[in-house]
């Protein structure tokens, strides 16, 4: 059994690039097209401080918007690494909680927009199973209890904004820095 979760755990940095991936490669030609859409639905139903970070969001290159994906990709090694080898759960836990909602946030978004988003098609094909699969496989082992798991579930979605805002804001600025060395 600890095989099986040790291997579902080292699968979690596999499964996020693989939707990053998507995300990634289609980010900046969908949001050329899809632009205007997002600014007329998104800020209206956003809070405020959300709604001031789109324009911002909205106009990065892939290559800006790499950055941040790479920061938390970094996390999620981490947290699967320290999960695996040292069986300390709790920001692995976090981290996979988050990506889990997120591939639901992924739906959401494109059942507001009415149209494919960037990510959706790794929502439903990998992060929404493997969010299931896993967190099945850990409370059947008995590594989380299911009212630990919601705590986890609920400290995710507490985080999820201010985690996702803080990246691009960081990945700006080491964007912007990694630029500055390494071309001038």
């Amino acid at each position: 059994m600890f095989s099986d979760i040790q291997q579902l755990i080292w699968l979690f940095p596999i499964a996020f690039i693989l939707h990053d991936f998507e995300e990634i490669l289609l980010f900046e030609p969908w949001l050329k097209k899809n632009s205007g859409l997002i600014m007329s639905r998104i800020p209206n139903k956003a809070p405020a401080f959300l709604a001031k970070q789109m324009p911002i969001i909205l106009g990065k290159t892939t290559t800006q918007f790499a950055f941040p994906i790479f920061l938390i990709f970094v996390l999620t090694c981490i947290s699967a690494f320290l999960a695996a080898e040292f069986q300390s759960y709790p920001i692995f836990l976090v981290a996979s909680s988050l990506f889990f909602l997120h591939g639901f946030m992924h739906v959401g978004q494109a059942i507001i927009l009415r149209r494919y988003i960037p990510a959706l098609i790794t929502s439903v094909l990998i992060a929404i199973p493997y969010g299931i699969i896993l967190f099945w496989k850990l409370l059947e082992a008995g590594v989380v209890s299911l009212w630990g798991l919601a705590i986890y579930f609920g400290v995710a979605i507490v985080l999820a904004v201010p985690f996702i805002v803080g990246m691009h804001i960081l990945g700006e600025a080491f964007y912007q820095r990694v630029m500055k060395i390494l071309i001038g």
